[in-house]
């Protein structure tokens, strides 16, 4: 009896496996990084300081920018709807005493904008702000 010899040819794909694997890898590592930070709706440039960062997370931002407009997340806000923002903040730390909100404003906005979303803040009650700034030394 005679058998018929299959000749089996090497699959051609053999040397893309470990190319496709190093694709997925890096879709793997850039989806988990890219979720890291929030993206702000405008570009802000903090001003620059001396002091070193505390390092705390800050979950409460509002992001003022050059033109004077305010933003939380990804949501633009008039003044009005900063002020009820403000005020489900408050809500949900249980009272004015526990809140803390941190302003990112960019070095280019006027001194009396800044003053303005200040006074905004202090009206609202709240009676810890953190203003972020960009350590000396980095662009």
């Amino acid at each position: 009896m005679r058998f018929v010899r299959q000749s089996q040819r090497p699959a051609s794909d053999n040397h893309l496996i470990p190319l496709i694997n190093v694709i997925f890898l890096m879709l793997i590592f850039f989806m988990v990084v890219g979720q890291i930070s929030p993206r702000e709706p405008f570009r802000v440039d903090p001003p620059v300081s001396e002091q070193q960062a505390n390092g705390e997370t800050r979950d409460r931002v509002i992001v003022l920018d050059a033109d004077g407009r305010m933003a939380v997340g990804d949501r633009i806000l008039s003044s009005e709807a900063l002020t009820e923002q403000l005020a489900a903040w408050k809500a949900a730390a249980g009272g004015a005493d526990r809140i803390r909100v941190t302003l990112k404003a960019d070095a280019a906005v006027t001194s009396a904008k800044l003053r303005e979303t200040l006074d905004l803040l202090e009206a609202a009650g709240i009676p810890r702000i953190e203003l972020i700034t960009r350590a000396a030394g980095r662009s």
